[in-house]
Protein backbone atom coordinates (compact mmCIF):
# COMPACT_ATOMS: atom_id res chain seq x y z
CA UNK A 1 0.00 0.00 0.00
CA UNK A 2 1.25 3.27 -0.59
CA UNK A 3 -0.05 7.18 0.53
CA UNK A 4 0.33 9.86 -1.68
CA UNK A 5 -0.21 13.71 -0.10
CA UNK A 6 -2.28 15.80 -2.32
CA UNK A 7 -3.29 18.92 -1.32
CA UNK A 8 -6.02 21.41 -2.38
CA UNK A 9 -7.56 18.10 -4.47
CA UNK A 10 -11.06 19.31 -4.05
CA UNK A 11 -10.46 22.38 -5.79
CA UNK A 12 -10.23 20.85 -8.77
CA UNK A 13 -12.27 17.78 -9.01
CA UNK A 14 -11.28 16.86 -12.83
CA UNK A 15 -7.68 16.91 -12.33
CA UNK A 16 -8.09 14.44 -9.74
CA UNK A 17 -10.52 12.02 -11.02
CA UNK A 18 -8.41 12.11 -13.81
CA UNK A 19 -5.01 11.71 -11.79
CA UNK A 20 -6.83 8.66 -9.80
CA UNK A 21 -7.65 7.10 -13.29
CA UNK A 22 -3.90 7.20 -14.38
CA UNK A 23 -3.27 5.58 -10.62
CA UNK A 24 -5.21 2.62 -11.98
CA UNK A 25 -3.42 2.14 -15.54
CA UNK A 26 -0.72 2.27 -13.64
CA UNK A 27 -1.74 -0.48 -11.40
CA UNK A 28 -2.59 1.75 -8.55
CA UNK A 29 -5.97 1.03 -7.19
CA UNK A 30 -7.47 3.58 -4.66
CA UNK A 31 -8.74 1.83 -1.55
CA UNK A 32 -9.00 4.90 1.09
CA UNK A 33 -8.78 8.34 1.30
CA UNK A 34 -8.31 10.52 4.56
CA UNK A 35 -9.78 13.79 4.10
CA UNK A 36 -8.54 16.29 7.00
CA UNK A 37 -4.59 15.07 5.95
CA UNK A 38 -5.56 15.10 1.84
CA UNK A 39 -4.50 11.23 1.97
CA UNK A 40 -4.61 9.25 -0.71
CA UNK A 41 -3.69 5.43 -0.13
CA UNK A 42 -3.49 3.32 -3.29
CA UNK A 43 -3.19 -1.37 -2.80
CA UNK A 44 -0.71 -2.29 -5.60
CA UNK A 45 -2.60 -5.04 -8.20
CA UNK A 46 -3.54 -5.21 -11.86
CA UNK A 47 -3.46 -2.54 -14.62
CA UNK A 48 -7.03 -1.03 -15.26
CA UNK A 49 -8.97 1.48 -16.94
CA UNK A 50 -11.15 2.98 -14.40
CA UNK A 51 -13.49 5.99 -14.48
CA UNK A 52 -13.79 7.72 -11.06
CA UNK A 53 -16.47 10.45 -10.44
CA UNK A 54 -16.05 12.22 -6.86
CA UNK A 55 -19.06 13.65 -5.10
CA UNK A 56 -19.70 15.23 -2.22
CA UNK A 57 -23.68 14.91 -0.21
CA UNK A 58 -24.19 18.26 2.28
CA UNK A 59 -27.33 17.10 3.71
CA UNK A 60 -27.64 13.37 4.43
CA UNK A 61 -25.63 10.44 3.47
CA UNK A 62 -24.49 9.08 0.03
CA UNK A 63 -25.65 6.00 -1.44
CA UNK A 64 -26.31 4.27 -4.67
CA UNK A 65 -29.13 4.32 -6.83
CA UNK A 66 -30.01 1.40 -8.53
CA UNK A 67 -29.63 3.76 -11.91
CA UNK A 68 -26.01 4.13 -11.27
CA UNK A 69 -25.71 -0.08 -9.75
CA UNK A 70 -27.48 -0.94 -12.92
CA UNK A 71 -24.56 1.49 -15.04
CA UNK A 72 -22.02 -0.44 -13.46
CA UNK A 73 -21.32 1.99 -10.38
CA UNK A 74 -19.49 0.71 -7.54
CA UNK A 75 -18.47 2.93 -3.96
CA UNK A 76 -15.17 2.77 -3.59
CA UNK A 77 -15.05 5.11 -0.75
CA UNK A 78 -17.40 6.88 1.84
CA UNK A 79 -15.27 9.70 4.00
CA UNK A 80 -17.70 12.11 6.04
CA UNK A 81 -19.70 13.96 3.28
CA UNK A 82 -17.11 12.89 0.48
CA UNK A 83 -17.68 9.75 -1.57
CA UNK A 84 -16.20 8.20 -4.41
CA UNK A 85 -17.34 5.60 -7.01
CA UNK A 86 -15.99 3.97 -10.09
CA UNK A 87 -16.89 2.27 -13.24
CA UNK A 88 -14.42 -0.06 -14.88
CA UNK A 89 -16.76 0.19 -18.73
CA UNK A 90 -15.51 2.51 -21.04
CA UNK A 91 -16.67 5.68 -20.76
CA UNK A 92 -17.95 6.22 -23.86
CA UNK A 93 -20.33 3.46 -22.83
CA UNK A 94 -21.37 5.09 -19.84
CA UNK A 95 -24.73 7.25 -19.84
CA UNK A 96 -25.37 8.18 -16.13
CA UNK A 97 -23.61 10.01 -13.89
CA UNK A 98 -24.00 11.07 -10.11
CA UNK A 99 -25.07 14.73 -9.72
CA UNK A 100 -22.77 17.45 -8.77
CA UNK A 101 -24.74 20.14 -6.77
CA UNK A 102 -22.98 19.00 -3.46
CA UNK A 103 -19.42 20.19 -4.58
CA UNK A 104 -21.05 23.46 -6.49
CA UNK A 105 -22.74 24.51 -3.35
CA UNK A 106 -19.64 23.92 -1.49
CA UNK A 107 -17.41 25.76 -3.52
CA UNK A 108 -19.34 28.17 -3.73
CA UNK A 109 -19.35 29.05 -0.01
CA UNK A 110 -15.53 28.28 0.20
CA UNK A 111 -15.62 31.33 -2.72
CA UNK A 112 -17.19 33.46 -0.76
CA UNK A 113 -15.25 33.48 2.33
CA UNK A 114 -12.25 33.37 0.42
CA UNK A 115 -13.54 36.69 -1.43
CA UNK A 116 -14.17 38.40 1.40
CA UNK A 117 -10.69 37.70 2.49
CA UNK A 118 -9.37 39.32 -0.60
CA UNK A 119 -12.09 42.57 -0.33
CA UNK A 120 -10.55 43.12 3.30
CA UNK A 121 -6.89 42.44 2.57
CA UNK A 122 -7.26 44.69 -0.64
CA UNK A 123 -8.86 47.60 1.04
CA UNK A 124 -6.31 47.15 3.82
CA UNK A 125 -3.51 47.36 1.29
CA UNK A 126 -4.95 50.25 -0.92
CA UNK A 127 -5.54 52.20 2.80
CA UNK A 128 -1.66 51.84 3.77
CA UNK A 129 -0.91 52.45 0.58
CA UNK A 130 -2.42 55.91 -0.16
CA UNK A 131 -1.26 56.74 3.48
CA UNK A 132 2.08 56.13 1.94
CA UNK A 133 1.77 58.57 -0.72
CA UNK A 134 0.07 60.60 0.44
CA UNK A 135 2.93 61.29 3.03
CA UNK A 136 5.66 61.31 0.02
CA UNK A 137 3.34 63.85 -1.45
CA UNK A 138 3.24 66.44 1.95
CA UNK A 139 5.83 68.27 3.64
CA UNK A 140 5.92 66.44 6.97
CA UNK A 141 8.62 64.96 7.66
CA UNK A 142 7.74 61.25 7.95
CA UNK A 143 9.84 59.16 10.67
CA UNK A 144 10.04 55.75 10.68
CA UNK A 145 9.38 53.81 14.26
CA UNK A 146 11.26 50.46 14.45
CA UNK A 147 9.15 47.95 15.52
CA UNK A 148 9.98 46.16 19.13
CA UNK A 149 9.34 43.30 18.16
CA UNK A 150 9.93 43.18 14.10
CA UNK A 151 10.04 38.72 13.84
CA UNK A 152 6.22 39.23 14.63
CA UNK A 153 5.61 41.90 12.78
CA UNK A 154 7.28 40.03 9.71
CA UNK A 155 5.71 36.84 10.33
CA UNK A 156 2.37 38.78 10.15
CA UNK A 157 3.03 39.86 7.29
CA UNK A 158 4.13 36.90 5.72
CA UNK A 159 0.86 35.45 6.79
CA UNK A 160 -1.01 38.18 5.30
CA UNK A 161 0.23 37.82 1.68
CA UNK A 162 0.52 34.21 1.84
CA UNK A 163 -3.09 34.42 2.79
CA UNK A 164 -3.66 36.72 -0.20
CA UNK A 165 -1.89 34.17 -2.21
CA UNK A 166 -3.99 31.22 -1.17
CA UNK A 167 -7.11 33.14 -1.87
CA UNK A 168 -6.22 33.94 -5.00
CA UNK A 169 -5.86 31.07 -5.90
CA UNK A 170 -8.67 29.46 -4.35
CA UNK A 171 -11.04 31.62 -6.04
CA UNK A 172 -9.42 31.08 -10.03
CA UNK A 173 -9.41 26.93 -9.05
CA UNK A 174 -12.50 26.81 -7.35
CA UNK A 175 -14.36 29.01 -9.93
CA UNK A 176 -13.00 27.36 -13.13
CA UNK A 177 -14.28 23.78 -11.33
CA UNK A 178 -17.35 25.41 -11.01
CA UNK A 179 -17.19 26.45 -14.53
CA UNK A 180 -17.07 22.77 -15.66
CA UNK A 181 -19.16 21.03 -13.48
CA UNK A 182 -22.10 23.13 -14.47
CA UNK A 183 -20.67 22.87 -18.20
CA UNK A 184 -23.06 19.91 -19.11
CA UNK A 185 -25.74 20.99 -17.38
CA UNK A 186 -25.60 24.52 -18.61
CA UNK A 187 -25.80 23.21 -21.70
CA UNK A 188 -28.62 21.51 -21.09
CA UNK A 189 -30.53 24.25 -19.80
CA UNK A 190 -29.46 26.55 -22.24
CA UNK A 191 -31.40 24.33 -24.97
CA UNK A 192 -34.42 25.90 -24.20
CA UNK A 193 -33.41 28.62 -26.34
CA UNK A 194 -33.57 29.42 -29.98
CA UNK A 195 -29.55 28.12 -29.90
CA UNK A 196 -30.45 26.45 -33.40
CA UNK A 197 -31.37 29.68 -34.68
CA UNK A 198 -28.23 31.58 -33.60
CA UNK A 199 -27.02 34.07 -36.34
CA UNK A 200 -22.96 34.70 -37.31
CA UNK A 201 -21.12 37.02 -36.66
CA UNK A 202 -20.90 38.36 -39.55
CA UNK A 203 -24.78 37.96 -39.83
CA UNK A 204 -25.10 40.05 -36.60
CA UNK A 205 -22.62 43.22 -37.64
CA UNK A 206 -24.79 43.18 -41.06
CA UNK A 207 -28.49 43.39 -39.47
CA UNK A 208 -26.34 46.52 -37.09
CA UNK A 209 -25.18 47.98 -40.00
CA UNK A 210 -28.36 48.17 -42.13
CA UNK A 211 -30.36 49.40 -38.48
CA UNK A 212 -32.41 45.85 -38.83
CA UNK A 213 -30.49 45.02 -35.12
CA UNK A 214 -30.55 47.31 -32.38
CA UNK A 215 -28.15 46.60 -28.96
CA UNK A 216 -29.52 48.60 -25.67
CA UNK A 217 -26.97 48.13 -22.98
CA UNK A 218 -28.04 47.82 -18.87
CA UNK A 219 -25.74 47.98 -16.48
CA UNK A 220 -26.68 46.90 -13.38
CA UNK A 221 -30.14 45.83 -13.86
CA UNK A 222 -30.08 43.45 -11.21
CA UNK A 223 -30.69 45.87 -8.36
CA UNK A 224 -33.77 46.76 -10.00
CA UNK A 225 -34.93 43.77 -11.92
CA UNK A 226 -38.65 45.16 -12.04
CA UNK A 227 -38.01 47.76 -13.59
CA UNK A 228 -35.54 45.42 -16.37
CA UNK A 229 -39.00 43.30 -17.01
CA UNK A 230 -40.70 46.62 -17.29
CA UNK A 231 -38.38 47.82 -20.48
CA UNK A 232 -38.66 44.70 -21.97
CA UNK A 233 -42.01 44.22 -21.92
CA UNK A 234 -42.55 47.77 -23.59
CA UNK A 235 -39.91 47.21 -26.21
CA UNK A 236 -41.58 44.01 -27.27
CA UNK A 237 -44.76 46.12 -28.01
CA UNK A 238 -42.86 48.80 -29.90
CA UNK A 239 -41.93 46.14 -31.89
CA UNK A 240 -37.97 45.32 -30.76
CA UNK A 241 -37.86 41.50 -30.30
CA UNK A 242 -35.25 40.16 -27.99
CA UNK A 243 -33.12 38.22 -29.95
CA UNK A 244 -30.16 37.38 -27.52
CA UNK A 245 -28.20 38.50 -24.54
CA UNK A 246 -24.77 39.29 -23.69
CA UNK A 247 -22.90 36.99 -21.76
CA UNK A 248 -22.46 39.83 -18.96
CA UNK A 249 -25.96 39.96 -19.13
CA UNK A 250 -25.62 43.76 -19.64
CA UNK A 251 -26.04 43.71 -23.55
CA UNK A 252 -29.74 43.67 -25.22
CA UNK A 253 -29.55 42.69 -28.52
CA UNK A 254 -33.23 43.19 -30.40
CA UNK A 255 -34.14 42.37 -33.97
CA UNK A 256 -36.66 44.98 -35.61
CA UNK A 257 -39.82 42.32 -36.41
CA UNK A 258 -43.53 43.03 -35.18
CA UNK A 259 -44.96 44.23 -31.76
CA UNK A 260 -45.37 40.99 -29.51
CA UNK A 261 -47.01 40.32 -25.85
CA UNK A 262 -44.43 38.77 -24.12
CA UNK A 263 -43.77 38.67 -20.36
CA UNK A 264 -40.12 38.78 -18.80
CA UNK A 265 -39.48 37.74 -15.47
CA UNK A 266 -35.83 38.56 -13.84
CA UNK A 267 -35.45 35.53 -10.80
CA UNK A 268 -32.12 35.18 -8.96
CA UNK A 269 -31.17 31.92 -7.35
CA UNK A 270 -28.60 30.97 -4.68
CA UNK A 271 -28.41 28.11 -6.83
CA UNK A 272 -30.46 26.27 -9.55
CA UNK A 273 -30.63 23.03 -9.89
CA UNK A 274 -31.88 21.10 -13.53
CA UNK A 275 -35.38 20.79 -12.05
CA UNK A 276 -35.67 24.30 -11.49
CA UNK A 277 -35.40 25.34 -15.02
CA UNK A 278 -37.48 21.90 -16.21
CA UNK A 279 -40.64 23.43 -14.13
CA UNK A 280 -40.50 26.62 -15.79
CA UNK A 281 -39.76 25.31 -19.21
CA UNK A 282 -42.40 23.06 -18.96
CA UNK A 283 -44.99 25.59 -17.80
CA UNK A 284 -43.74 27.59 -21.25
CA UNK A 285 -41.08 29.70 -20.32
CA UNK A 286 -37.64 30.57 -22.11
CA UNK A 287 -34.57 31.27 -20.88
CA UNK A 288 -32.82 33.92 -22.27
CA UNK A 289 -30.36 34.64 -20.03
CA UNK A 290 -28.33 32.20 -17.26
CA UNK A 291 -25.45 34.34 -15.40
CA UNK A 292 -22.15 32.47 -15.01
CA UNK A 293 -20.75 34.22 -12.01
CA UNK A 294 -20.54 32.80 -8.77
CA UNK A 295 -21.99 36.19 -6.58
CA UNK A 296 -24.67 36.71 -8.96
CA UNK A 297 -27.12 33.64 -9.98
CA UNK A 298 -29.39 35.17 -12.11
CA UNK A 299 -32.30 34.05 -15.10
CA UNK A 300 -34.36 35.91 -17.15
CA UNK A 301 -37.50 33.93 -18.06
CA UNK A 302 -39.57 35.16 -20.95
CA UNK A 303 -43.12 33.62 -22.36
CA UNK A 304 -44.93 35.08 -25.45
CA UNK A 305 -48.89 35.27 -24.87
CA UNK A 306 -51.83 36.86 -27.01
CA UNK A 307 -53.95 39.40 -26.46
CA UNK A 308 -56.62 37.34 -25.40
CA UNK A 309 -54.47 36.20 -23.07
CA UNK A 310 -53.51 37.27 -18.99
CA UNK A 311 -50.06 38.10 -18.36
CA UNK A 312 -48.26 35.27 -17.38
CA UNK A 313 -46.47 35.20 -14.39
CA UNK A 314 -43.72 33.06 -12.58
CA UNK A 315 -44.65 34.27 -8.74
CA UNK A 316 -48.39 33.92 -9.13
CA UNK A 317 -47.74 33.32 -5.45
CA UNK A 318 -47.12 37.77 -3.85
CA UNK A 319 -46.05 36.49 -0.28
CA UNK A 320 -43.39 34.87 -2.32
CA UNK A 321 -42.66 37.46 -5.15
CA UNK A 322 -41.96 39.36 -1.72
CA UNK A 323 -40.31 36.76 -0.48
CA UNK A 324 -37.75 36.82 -3.42
CA UNK A 325 -37.78 40.45 -3.58
CA UNK A 326 -36.47 40.16 0.29
CA UNK A 327 -33.80 37.96 -0.81
CA UNK A 328 -32.50 39.80 -3.49
CA UNK A 329 -31.84 43.09 -1.07
CA UNK A 330 -30.43 40.96 1.67
CA UNK A 331 -28.34 39.21 -0.24
CA UNK A 332 -26.81 42.72 -2.16
CA UNK A 333 -26.87 44.28 1.47
CA UNK A 334 -24.77 41.54 2.93
CA UNK A 335 -22.09 41.90 -0.06
CA UNK A 336 -21.94 45.79 -0.49
CA UNK A 337 -23.19 46.88 3.21
CA UNK A 338 -19.42 45.63 4.63
CA UNK A 339 -17.17 47.38 1.26
CA UNK A 340 -19.78 50.60 2.02
CA UNK A 341 -18.77 50.58 5.94
CA UNK A 342 -14.94 49.87 5.41
CA UNK A 343 -14.68 53.27 3.09
CA UNK A 344 -16.96 55.14 5.39
CA UNK A 345 -13.91 54.23 7.86
CA UNK A 346 -11.46 55.19 5.91
CA UNK A 347 -12.96 58.20 4.53
CA UNK A 348 -13.40 59.63 8.62
CA UNK A 349 -9.60 58.58 9.02
CA UNK A 350 -8.64 60.56 6.21
CA UNK A 351 -10.43 63.88 7.09
CA UNK A 352 -8.50 63.79 10.69
CA UNK A 353 -5.68 63.62 9.05
CA UNK A 354 -6.45 65.92 6.87
CA UNK A 355 -7.51 68.64 9.94
CA UNK A 356 -4.36 67.98 11.55
CA UNK A 357 -1.86 67.90 8.82
CA UNK A 358 -3.61 70.24 6.26
CA UNK A 359 -5.09 69.31 2.41
CA UNK A 360 -3.18 68.22 -0.02
CA UNK A 361 -3.95 67.21 -4.21
CA UNK A 362 -3.40 63.85 -3.43
CA UNK A 363 -5.37 63.42 -0.07
CA UNK A 364 -8.08 65.38 -1.52
CA UNK A 365 -8.41 62.84 -4.30
CA UNK A 366 -8.54 60.23 -1.80
CA UNK A 367 -11.47 61.53 -0.57
CA UNK A 368 -13.16 61.87 -3.84
CA UNK A 369 -12.90 58.30 -4.57
CA UNK A 370 -13.42 57.29 -1.31
CA UNK A 371 -17.08 58.99 -1.86
CA UNK A 372 -17.45 57.61 -5.11
CA UNK A 373 -17.03 53.74 -3.32
CA UNK A 374 -19.53 55.15 -0.85
CA UNK A 375 -22.03 56.10 -3.29
CA UNK A 376 -21.60 53.70 -5.80
CA UNK A 377 -21.68 50.30 -3.55
CA UNK A 378 -24.66 52.50 -1.65
CA UNK A 379 -26.97 52.74 -4.45
CA UNK A 380 -26.43 49.16 -5.20
CA UNK A 381 -27.71 48.34 -1.76
CA UNK A 382 -30.44 51.31 -1.59
CA UNK A 383 -31.89 50.21 -5.45
CA UNK A 384 -32.43 46.58 -3.99
CA UNK A 385 -34.65 47.64 -1.06
CA UNK A 386 -36.22 50.37 -3.82
CA UNK A 387 -36.91 47.30 -5.53
CA UNK A 388 -38.46 45.05 -2.60
CA UNK A 389 -40.98 49.14 -1.28
CA UNK A 390 -41.88 49.11 -4.98
CA UNK A 391 -43.25 45.61 -5.11
CA UNK A 392 -44.49 45.59 -1.11
CA UNK A 393 -46.53 48.52 -1.61
CA UNK A 394 -47.93 47.58 -5.18
CA UNK A 395 -49.38 44.33 -3.37
CA UNK A 396 -50.93 46.24 -0.73
CA UNK A 397 -52.46 48.68 -3.14
CA UNK A 398 -54.02 45.78 -4.85
CA UNK A 399 -54.79 43.85 -1.58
Amino acid sequence: MIKVVKPFWSYDIKKTELWLSEMAKKGYLLVGLNRWTSCFFFQQGKSKSVTYRIGYEQTHGFSLSRTLVDEGWTEVIKCGKWYIISNEEPIEQIKTFSVRDGIIKRNRTIMYIFSGILIYLTGIAIFNLSLLISSLFQDVPVEVVPSPMWILTYSLLVFAIAIFVLSIYSVVIIKKTNKYLTSEKTSKLQSGKHTEGRLSKEKEKQLKLSGKMVVKRKPGWMYSPDRLEEWLENMERLGYNLYRVSRTGTAFYFIIGTPRNVSYCADYQNISNESYFDIHREAGWKSVFISYSFLQKWTIWSREFSQEEERPKIYSDKLHHLKHARKVAFAYTILFLPLVSMYILYLVIFIAGMLNNGTSGLSLLNMIMYLFCIFIFGSFTVRTWLYYMRLRNRYDFQL
